[in-house]
């Protein structure tokens, strides 16, 4: 049983590692989360989980701005203004340092290796995203980052990285190379401290050849592992200025303003030596956080390696290193690599914990900036800034406390040996030790050391960025901790993440006036990532696409709302609504029950033959206006999941009762998103997406239709089709009347779609099995009759009562495959029905009154024992002399007897009039009918079914010989007897398997009852009155059959091709200075304009040339956003990258196919600086 009561405490900490998302919002509303929208470059920003961390590729972290906004933030408000380290040691006994440290003006660091320099252009920050999927682009990318010093997998063990599918399974197997991606994304560049003399803070410090390689990684969670992220700083000699550096110290650097802009000058600072962590936080509210100030921890989980002699291993030899199988180990360090790299060992060396932790403050006179390299060295060795050490019971900046009191008594302060290099190391929630007192514009240090940098020897150290958010000021640094623990947790574990769900394969298609976003949805709802250690059992609950305004993901894009959830599909499961456990301890509505038309059968979509979505744009999302060609548009998809191991029922009962269910632990919720999609209208016109072919009918009667929907264009064999609909002859009695269908390629005469019973006329809905590029939507169609109010003509001599169930009156289907199918009451029976009649021998019948006819005539009440007769019904002929006494029987022995009526099929639709065959029941006079050979149904006083007529799917035969009806040429006894109501055992030697079937039905093989009696007045019929039982809808029978041709591949026709080739144009012309469709987008400067040709076929060449005759520029397909794409865009350079002057143009645009078109096109340049080329 499921161990619902999952309690957030320590002793469960594993718990909290659960990789997941828990977004909370108030209006069931979703949000993205990998935000990371520039490819890499000189900029990036991380944003993989509840951190957003922008950074550049000289290794700042936070101060860097993208898009106008910049700072570590969670959410809308800041807690770090800049991050980054400072480095020092000793270089043949010289000391020296530097850092990255933007907010103490420090950047001795730049981008790129000692190896290949600054302006290599494989520098830049390269992303790795596990949604990317195995083998993506990135992974080839990854190429240049190991040119440049960066960790991967050697999974075949050549000494290469080639991120090869050797296998071809579309997976990555352990015998293939790949990246080195740790968590779920992970963003890697490489630096060194090459900065010019005159651009460094220490100017009298030289360059000493080190290169660091800085990762960052985390994880897609909304939850507690939301709130972290890890770098990693791999530290490299090259050996350019000394083969070892020595007594080298690390410090991870960071001026945390909380609070941002309005609140840095409250914040206060501390350490906890348990944890290795250094943090801040507020001294109380924040004016941009309010009551709930986060506060903002780093933590060393990974110090550098060091070998000390009588440490971490025993100097057998005396020679001050350790040899291996020589000395003795004492200790053994780790570098943890993640769980692809695994964990390396280092026996006889150990890591390095935190050595000392400082503060200092920005621009004070005594303890400020670092102005020097001793200054910064001093605080790496955890001295102030002037290199003495720090008195806890003097200095001015800190106090030492006991239960929130203030000691004051310097002597009793130093017994308490308080280690003056971790500054602050009491508890500012309890009050109690070193706490820091002034609240200001702080920065943190938190250093490692002493170690070796030796030529071509890495040492990796780990950081961790934590953020905790709690109840106060004090809280949030309880919750960090807690958090931090986490983090640790995670560490030790060696990274250990769920593998992510597969990524969406998703394609884009234009039609006349829509846009088509498509994707699978198997590889999703089949995924379930278990962890048993961990809690997580997570499952697919759901999609939803959002429309962007501009290429950024941003909400908001100069104060425009620039996200919109357009749509979105749940899973149609157990669970409704989702909520989650808010800050406050409330409830926040977090996934919203999705519309019944957009739930998603698990059975359907989960099958790889018929699992996909296709969601149809007639608008701009934005405006509500028709899409413009040419115009881009933007999407992304994202998937969502939930933790089964946390989600209970919200208002009690067991996991998987049916309603709303509610996540405890705010750590359920999980999502997924694909990169911005674009969209650009227009650019299919070539091989367009259609609405869907409509069937045309080649015969039959039904009310129904079909439908052809287009999934993949490329399998489309423009070959004609057939759609045929035949009975199921093995349908269980009982059972909905449902006939099999099939497709039928009418030029290979092969049977594409055999009997198939998937009847779905929802257009919009592109689950279904495929064949030749397309599905088939057939309509379904369930038969209707109008028993309640059969018409009667002429309407004034209507001579019977209104039909009323307490009077068995009434017109009744006796089969038993539709809704309306019901027994009726004759006599003593009241629960018979045909087993044989199906929905399919339906038609619109007519009792013609006036007209002498035949029927066959069956007696109730005189066959059988007192207590049997009651319920049987047997043909006239077959009652003798011995089972008439008192029954007032007429007409003795006469069964086919004459009725003032005959019935006949009259349907407009199948074009059929032909007479039916019809019999009536006579009750015994026993049973106060009376059986006088006379059909005369009688009045409202007479029996229940008196007289019954029943209409039978039979032609008339008016000498009465159908066997069925009769019993043939058969001997009957005992209890076999032809009965119309039970039916009965044909034992005619000529009758055939279908006759003998129907005579074993109950009511043989009638389709109507009709039970009427006289009203009131006592009228009856005239000459002439037609009672009329009408079909309301006809259902699909073997008679008919649809046709339908496809369009080979999707294309035009040639007629139609060179007609969009004749409207080739170029826009906008003129060009004015500046092109609208840059004023959308943030990525886009509006001085880089472009012109665009429109209605291109796949293969084109455009040459352009100025008025007096000269080559400019030559474009091909290769310049298309795709091959396929109608436009091509040109940026008005020419083949050099020089920017075109202004002018007219003309431009020939060749096409293989359709020959030449030549335009004319003028542009005005924006007036723009050239500073060099």
């Amino acid at each position: 049983m499921r161990n619902k009561n999952i309690l957030l405490k320590f002793s469960a900490i594993a718990f909290l590692v659960i990789v997941s998302f828990a977004f909370t919002s108030g209006d069931g509303g979703k949000k993205t989360t990998f935000k990371g929208n520039l490819k890499a470059g000189d900029s990036y920003r991380f944003f993989i989980n509840n951190i957003e961390m922008p950074m550049n590729w000289e290794g700042v972290l936070a101060d860097v701005s993208i898009d106008g906004r910049e700072g570590g933030r969670v959410g809308e408000n800041t807690f770090l203004f800049s991050g980054g380290f400072f480095l020092s040691g000793k270089t043949n006994g010289t000391p020296w340092a530097n850092a990255v440290a933007s907010a103490s003006r420090v950047q001795d660091y730049e981008r790129g290796t000692y190896e290949f320099g600054t302006n290599d252009s494989r520098n830049g920050i390269y992303v790795l995203k596990q949604s990317d999927g195995d083998f993506a682009d990135s992974w080839m990318e990854w190429k240049d980052a190991v040119a440049l010093g960066a960790y991967y997998y050697d999974g075949d063990g050549d000494g290469k990285y080639d991120p090869v599918d050797l296998n071809g399974n579309g997976k990555w197997d352990p015998t293939e190379d790949r990246p080195d991606l740790i968590g779920d994304a992970t963003a890697w560049l490489v630096i060194k401290d090459s900065q010019r003399p005159s651009l460094r803070r220490y100017i009298d410090v030289s360059p000493q050849g080190i290169e660091i390689r800085q990762s960052i990684f985390g994880f897609a969670s909304k939850g507690v592992t939301g709130n972290m992220i890890f770098v990693r700083y791999s530290i490299l000699n090259t050996g350019l200025v000394a083969d070892t550096l020595d007594d080298v110290y690390f410090g991870v650097w960071a001026d945390a303003d909380i609070g941002g802009t309005v609140g840095y000058t409250d914040d206060l600072v501390g350490c906890d030596t348990t944890l290795n962590a250094g943090f801040t936080y507020n001294d109380g509210d924040d004016p941009q956080w309010g009551a709930t100030p986060p506060c903002f921890l780093i933590d060393f989980f990974q110090g550098p390696i060091s070998y000390v002699p009588g440490v971490s291993f025993t100097d057998n030899n005396g020679n001050g290193v350790y040899d291996d199988g020589v000395d003795t180990p004492l200790d053994t360090a780790h570098n943890v690599r993640g769980q692809v790299r695994g964990v390396a060992e280092y026996p006889g060396a150990l890591n390095q914990g935190l050595s000392s932790f400082v503060q200092y403050i920005q621009s004070h006179p005594t303890q400020g900036d670092p102005n020097t390299q001793f200054e910064a060295r001093n605080y790496m060795l955890g001295y102030d800034k002037f290199g003495n050490n720090v008195d806890p019971a003097t200095w001015s900046f800190g106090g030492v406390f006991q239960n929130g009191v203030q000691l004051t008594d310097t002597a009793a302060i130093r017994a308490l040996r308080i280690n003056p290099k971790f500054m602050y190391s009491g508890d500012p929630v309890t009050k109690n030790g070193w706490l820091n007192i002034g609240p200001d514009d702080q920065r943190q240090m938190s250093n490692t050391g002493p170690f070796k940098l030796i030529k071509g020897q890495p040492v990796d150290i780990v950081a961790a960025y934590v953020v905790g958010i709690g109840q106060n000021a004090a809280n949030s640094v309880t919750v960090a901790k807690e958090y931090d623990q986490v983090a640790q947790l995670l560490f030790d574990t060696n990274f250990p993440t769920l593998p992510s769900p597969p990524p969406i394969n998703y394609s884009v298609k234009n039609g006349s006036n829509f846009i088509d976003i498509s994707w699978d949805t198997y590889e999703q709802a089949n995924y379930v990532g278990i962890d048993t250690v961990l809690g997580v059992e997570r499952r697919l609950q759901g999609f939803y696409v959002t429309a962007f305004r501009t290429r950024s993901k941003s909400d908001l894009v100069a104060g425009q709302v620039n996200s919109k959830i357009i749509a979105d599909y749940q899973i149609d499961n157990f669970i409704k609504s989702v909520y989650q456990i808010a800050p406050n301890g409330g409830q926040n509505l977090i996934i919203k029950e999705a519309n019944a038309s957009n739930k998603l059968n698990p059975t359907i979509y989960s099958d790889p033959t018929s699992g996909r979505i296709k969601l149809r744009l007639e608008r701009d999302p934005f405006t509500n206006e028709p899409f413009v060609k040419g115009h881009e548009y933007y999407f992304a998809i994202t998937q969502y999941y939930l933790n089964h191991d946390v989600i209970v029922p919200r208002s009690g009962g067991t996991y998987g009762t049916v309603g709303d269910y509610y996540d405890p632990v705010g750590s359920a919720y999980e999502e997924f998103e694909t990169p911005l999609i674009f969209a650009i209208f227009g650019e299919d016109q070539y091989a367009p997406a259609f609405r869907g072919t409509p069937g045309t009918r080649l015969s039959g009667a039904s009310d129904g239709d079909v439908k052809i929907l287009t999934v993949n264009s490329d399998q489309l064999t423009g070959d004609e089709y057939t759609v045929e609909f035949f009975e199921d002859v093995n349908q269980a009695p009982g059972t909905p009347y449902l006939p099999f269908w099939r497709v039928k390629n009418n030029r290979t005469n092969a049977v594409v779609i055999d009997s198939s019973k998937t009847y779905d006329f929802d257009t919009t809905k592109y689950a279904g099995k495929v064949v030749d590029g397309f599905i088939v939507k057939v309509k379904p169609v369930q038969a209707q009759i109008n028993l309640e109010s059969p018409t009667y003509t002429p309407a004034a001599n209507k001579w019977y009562t209104s039909f009323r169930s307490d009077s068995a009156t009434g017109v009744f289907y006796v089969g038993k495959d539709l809704p309306q199918g019901t027994p009726a009451v004759i006599g003593g029976t009241n629960n018979a029905q045909s087993n044989y009649i199906r929905a399919n021998k339906l038609r619109t019948v007519e009792i013609r009154f006036g007209v002498p006819g035949k029927a066959y005539r069956y007696l109730n009440g005189f066959k059988g024992t007192p207590i049997t007769r009651r319920t049987t019904y047997i043909y006239a002929p077959y009652i003798f002399a011995a089972d008439t006494n008192g029954s007032g029987i007429q007409k003795f022995g006469e069964g086919f007897v004459d009725v003032p009526f005959q019935v006949w099929v009259k349907d407009d639709k199948y074009g059929e009039e032909r007479q039916l065959a019809v019999g009536f029941v006579e009750l015994s006079k026993t049973l106060f009918g009376n059986p006088d050979g006379v059909w005369d149904p009688g009045t409202l006083t007479t029996p229940f079914g008196n007289e019954a007529i029943i209409i039978f799917d039979a032609p008339y035969d008016p000498n009465g010989n159908q066997k069925v009806y009769t019993g043939g040429a058969g001997t009957y006894s005992g209890s076999n007897w032809p009965d119309v109501i039970k039916g009965y055992n044909l034992n005619d030697p000529a009758a055939t398997t279908d006759e003998i079937a129907q005579a074993q039905s109950q009511f043989f093989n009638a389709m109507y009852v009709v039970s009427l009696k006289k009203n009131a007045s006592g009228a009856f019929y005239q000459p002439g009155d037609v009672l009329k039982i009408p079909m309301v809808t006809y259902p699909y029978t073997s008679a008919d059959k649809f046709t339908f041709r496809t369009v080979f591949k999707g294309q035009l026709s040639e007629d139609q091709q060179r007609d969009l080739w004749n409207k080739v144009n170029v826009f906008p012309n003129p060009l004015f200075g500046f092109n609208p469709a840059t004023s959308y987008d943030p990525n886009n400067s509006p001085d880089e304009p472009f012109v665009t040709f429109s209605n291109l076929p796949d293969e084109v060449t455009i040459k352009i040339f100025t008025l007096g005759g000269t080559l400019v520029r030559t474009l091909n397909t290769s310049d298309k956003s795709s091959p396929s794409s109608t436009f091509l865009r040109w940026n008005l350079k020419n083949e050099d990258g020089l920017r075109v002057a202004s002018g007219l143009y003309i431009a020939i645009v060749s096409s293989p196919r359709f020959g030449e078109k030549i335009l004319k096109f003028s542009i005005i340049q924006p007036q723009k600086q050239i500073q060099q080329y």
